[in-house]
């Protein structure tokens, strides 16, 4: 059984190397001229919304618990590591970043089991279908934003509607939808991606 005290003292350790998370903003729209931009926190928990309402409108093809779980610790590593922006990691980090954060979270959550660590792991492999689910729409929270800030005419973002990486649905023909919902919202064609495999 574990003892409470000692819990409790890794949980408040935890938050106490957390803390920064509410103030460490997305990159990529500070970059790009967005004033005060959603910070990483705002941005893990508008994604676990996302999961929560996609998963009950498909019961039976996702695990509630586990896609919340790891929407809710996904981005955590950032609180040390930072938001580094994709265009930056992708050409000259590639997974090494990915190395990065799964270490930065094996050491935040040293103290706790390491269904952590795993489920941390799951999400960047991409491989199951929570992960997969989360990762595309982790995409997609992005281009909501992106319509957010437009509509508020905040930054120069232009250069999101051309990425075809950005509107990568991992093959989940629901979250393509979402993003096709976006782009008619937002009046624009959704890019066309040759080469899927390379955002995958």
């Amino acid at each position: 059984m574990t003892d409470s005290n000692t819990f409790a003292d890794h949980v408040m350790e935890l938050f106490l190397r957390i803390h920064p998370l509410d103030r460490v903003p997305r990159a990529g729209f500070l970059l790009r001229g967005v004033p005060d931009p959603e910070s990483v926190a705002a941005h893990s928990h508008f994604l676990a919304l996302l999961a929560l309402l996609y998963v009950d409108a498909c019961p039976h093809e996702y695990d509630l618990g586990k896609t919340l779980s790891m929407a809710l610790i996904h981005d955590l590593a950032e609180a040390q590591l930072m938001d580094i922006p994709m265009p930056v990691a992708d050409r000259w980090l590639g997974k090494a970043k990915e190395a990065a954060e799964q270490g930065l979270f094996n050491r935040l959550f040293a103290a706790f089991p390491p269904s952590y660590a795993a489920l941390h792991d799951e999400f960047l492999a991409a491989q199951s279908a929570e992960a997969r689910l989360l990762r595309a729409l982790d995409k997609a929270q992005m281009m909501l934003k992106v319509v957010a800030y437009e509509r508020e005419r905040r930054g120069r973002l232009e250069e999101f509607w051309e990425k075809p990486g950005n509107f990568n649905d991992y093959g989940i023909a629901a979250v393509s939808s979402l993003f096709d919902a976006i782009c008619r919202y937002a009046g624009r064609e959704r890019p066309m991606d040759t080469e899927p495999h390379l955002h995958q």
